[in-house]
This record gives structure tokens, C-alpha cells and sequence, in this order.
């Protein structure tokens, strides 16, 4: 199955997406991993993302986990 066409001024690179996002790159493969971040497609040896789906991920932040019986 090929890609979907879009709009080549809609793709972003790995490093667009981190600094949009203002993330390490650390961070996007971990978002990638827990799947709060959709990649397009790989070209080249790296992720290329959509506009789009890069600024749904825009306002997540890491949550963390209160412990059990804390503040």
C-alpha cells in the first residue's frame, strides 16, 4: 500500500518535529513508541511526519502518576 499524496509543504522532517514541538529526539521516539505521535511514512532512514498530526500531538505533556495514598 503507498502512501496517501499530500501537499510536500506539509511534510516535516524528525528534527522540524522536534523543534516544533520543542522536544529532544529522544522524546519523539519515545512518543512514537506510546503512539501519541503518527509518523507518515520512513524515507531515507528517518520518520517523515503530516503537519497535521504533528500539531495534534502539540499539547501533550508528560502526566505523571501520583503515588498511592500521596499528595
Amino acid at each position: 500500500m503507498s502512501p496517501k499524496l499530500v501537499d510536500p509543504s506539509e511534510v516535516l522532517t524528525s528534527t522540524q518535529v522536534c523543534d516544533l514541538l520543542n522536544i529532544t529526539r529522544q522524546t519523539l521516539y519515545s512518543w512514537l513508541e506510546q503512539g501519541k505521535i503518527k509518523p507518515w511514512m520512513r524515507g531515507g532512514g528517518s520518520w517523515l511526519f503530516i503537519r497535521g498530526e504533528v500539531l495534534k500531538a502539540k499539547d501533550i505533556r508528560y502526566q505523571r502518576v501520583a503515588p498511592a495514598g500521596g499528595s
